[in-house]
């Protein structure tokens, strides 16, 4: 076999250069993201069936070559290079391909750095390698390699349970202070002028049962104003609202306050000690209770039978009997679903879920770019696939949409994950701009909701962000769109209703991440929260739509 190697003609004759630039991108975007020392494979060439390439370890791993047959790290990018040219087919999303099976193995060389590799593919996913150092001089050859897609829930089998939370609520002791703050109550309609003096806190009551935008705008106003007013410089404006959130189990959250939480958590995030949030479950007010909960320092409060709460985020441990979640024969609705998240996601229930009919709706629809060749796709994958130009966040085009799906494959699914982002501080952002944000979201999901509650769907699960549940500076609007979404998969849940709102931490690709500065994304790294690849991504995907939880958090944190 030795004297077979044909690898001291180099580059090898009549083969066309194949670019490595994006390799490693590609590999990233289906779940295989490889530090520097992994990424080894430095030029390549192919030929019908064969590709060629040199790979190399980097120069502060070559004190290690000597330690293996072949560098771990060399070797794994001899196998990186099957991914160039024409020997594998497309893989889908969340399942790349690893090795399976290896036989036929030789070494005839020890500690190289280099390499040279001929890939030859022998049928489907299958390939025999010939490798030798940058010489030419033989190294190993594998007669027989094998590979398989590796599906996302094993991938995260140990690591899916570990990054996927919910918000929970835990006791905690009144402040120590024996004296009571003063505080002055704004009445509703009234100006901060009409706050004579600046007293410790200033306490406003947003009305329950409010309309998301005039609600909203009225408290992106108020503190606006607060935060602009240098004599409340040393005051905290507290602003009480009544079932915001679900503080304890099967309560049914106001929508419109749910949002002003999701709002007002960014403000605390950019200004710190200026604002608190506390969620009262009687009216009228208890001054008691809020001296109570005012002397605990915390930014975010909520009573419950006199018991005060803070909320944290715990890990979510039990995981559902596995069921179908999707009707293969029924249509499955994804928003946004002609880029970022909605096109992975459509991928994902055509190859895993075996779903056959899917409506995707976005603004711009076979216009969007890309969306000819995701049409393919998925048609390649065995579904029918209906691209479609639709204002999901406009009440009559939605129904108009809806009603175009044919009634022998009617609506089973809806999958929310349209979105956009309008970053900016609490100072700098206007009614229009947060109009703007809640529209395609919060307003969408509205009208999803109140249009198909009839329907018995078998799943609505609506993309939400962890920006509406920790707060993230700069992102009040988007804050405020995706806790209305968590809310509104409680209110669903307590109907009866399909009902699951997953609030994403950060997706490496694909998701909000591309809207990202490189300052935004260096700002979450610090706070703990790692990107999640898009297999390990639907990974938590798959494992939430499995549990009995109406709004989880899906994220990976440091």
């Amino acid at each position: 076999p030795v004297a077979a190697f044909e690898l001291v003609q180099w580059p090898p004759v009549d083969a066309r250069p194949v670019a490595v630039d994006g390799l490693y991108d590609d590999l990233a975007a289906v779940g295989l993201e490889y530090g520097p020392v992994f990424q080894g494979v430095t030029r390549a060439w192919a030929k019908p069936g064969e590709v060629f390439a040199e790979v190399a370890l980097p120069e502060q791993a070559h004190a290690d070559a000597a330690r293996f047959g072949v560098h771990p790290a060399l070797l794994d990018a001899v196998l990186h290079a099957s991914a160039l040219g024409d020997l594998l087919p497309e893989p889908e999303p969340g399942r790349p391909f690893l090795p399976f099976s290896w036989s036929g193995v030789s070494l005839h060389a020890t500690a190289a750095t280099s390499l040279r590799v001929k890939i030859i593919g022998t049928g489907g996913t299958s390939m025999a390698l010939t490798i030798a150092d940058g010489s030419g001089v033989p190294v190993a050859e594998v007669e027989a390699l094998t590979l398989r897609p590796l599906s996302t829930s094993d991938l995260v089998a140990a690591g899916d349970r570990g990054w996927l939370h919910q918000v929970g609520w835990t006791a905690i002791a009144a402040g120590t202070s024996t004296e009571v703050p003063r505080w002055a109550v704004l009445e509703a309609g009234a100006g901060l002028d009409s706050v004579a003096e600046a007293p410790e806190a200033v306490l406003v009551t947003i009305p329950s049962g409010g309309e998301l935008g005039v609600v909203t705008r009225e408290v992106l106003g108020l503190v606006q104003e607060w935060l602009a007013e240098e004599r409340f410089a040393s005051s905290r404006l507290v602003l009480l609202t009544c079932g915001a959130v679900v503080a304890v189990a099967d309560e049914v959250p106001d929508l419109a306050q749910a949002a002003v939480w999701g709002l007002v958590r960014a403000a605390q995030a950019e200004q710190p000690g200026r604002l608190v949030l506390l969620d009262l479950d009687t009216d009228p007010l208890d001054a008691d209770t809020v001296a109570q909960a005012l002397a605990t320092g915390e930014p975010q409060v909520a009573v419950r039978d006199g018991h005060l709460l803070m909320p944290g985020l715990n890990r979510t441990a039990d995981r559902g009997e596995e069921r179908s979640v999707f009707g293969s024969e029924g249509t499955v609705l994804v928003t946004g679903g002609t880029g970022g998240l909605g096109a992975v996601v459509a991928k994902h229930l055509a190859a895993t879920y075996q779903v056959k009919h899917l409506l995707l709706a976005s603004r711009r629809g076979t216009q969007a770019p890309g969306a000819a060749d995701l049409a393919a796709e998925l048609t390649e994958l065995g579904a029918t696939v209906t691209i479609a130009a639709c204002d999901v966040g406009d009440r009559e085009h939605l129904t108009h949409l809806l009603a175009s799906i044919p009634p022998e494959h009617p609506l089973t699914g809806v999958i929310h994950t349209a979105g956009v982002l309008d970053d900016g501080i609490v100072a700098s952002l206007t009614p229009e701009r947060i109009d703007a944000v809640l529209r395609p979201k919060a307003d969408a999901a509205r009208h999803l909701h109140e249009l198909t509650q009839d329907l018995n769907l078998s799943a609505f699960v609506l993309f939400s962000s962890l920006a509406g549940v920790l707060g993230s500076a700069g992102q009040a609007g988007y804050g405020a769109a995706n806790a209305y979404l968590d809310a509104l998969a409680h209110h669903r849940h307590a109907q009866g209703l399909a009902a699951t709102s997953l609030a994403w931490g950060l997706w490496a690709s694909g998701g909000m991440a591309g809207d990202l500065s490189e300052t935004d994304l260096r700002r979450m790294e610090r706070a703990g929260v790692k990107p999640l690849s898009i297999p390990e991504g639907l990974a938590l995907l798959d494992t939430a739509l499995h549990t009995d939880h109406p709004a989880l958090v899906p994220a990976r944190f440091t």
